[in-house]
């Protein structure tokens, strides 16, 4: 006798459907926080002695945090997709298998 396979696809729905509510729920986060920070971009430090590097020390950590969120939100929305392909595919693998036993052919 062969070995069986079995997946819950319903739960399989149930990830897809949370990481569906992640991403739109997190989706403009990144285009958010750049607009929230654009008006103070260039008040850091009130010497002028200061002010270049404060600057570019803040321009590089805004960078780090765009292209960490901008990372984060692609490999969430990866995932999503990848749920998605899955659950479809073992559902049907799993309405072969039915509509094989039920025809009678094996």
């Amino acid at each position: 006798m062969g070995e069986v396979f079995a997946a819950d696809v319903s739960r399989i729905r149930q990830w897809r459907t949370l990481m569906g509510d992640i991403t739109g729920i997190t989706g403009n986060i990144v285009r958010d926080a750049d607009a929230q920070a654009r008006p103070c971009a260039d008040r850091a430090g009130q010497e002028q002695a200061t002010a270049g590097e404060l600057r570019d020390r803040d321009r590089r950590e805004h960078d780090g945090s765009r292209k960490t969120g901008t990372s984060m939100m692609q490999a969430i929305g990866r995932v999503f997709r990848a749920l998605k392909v899955n659950g479809r595919m073992i559902q049907g693998a799993q309405n072969d298998a039915y509509d094989t036993d039920m025809s009678g052919r094996r």
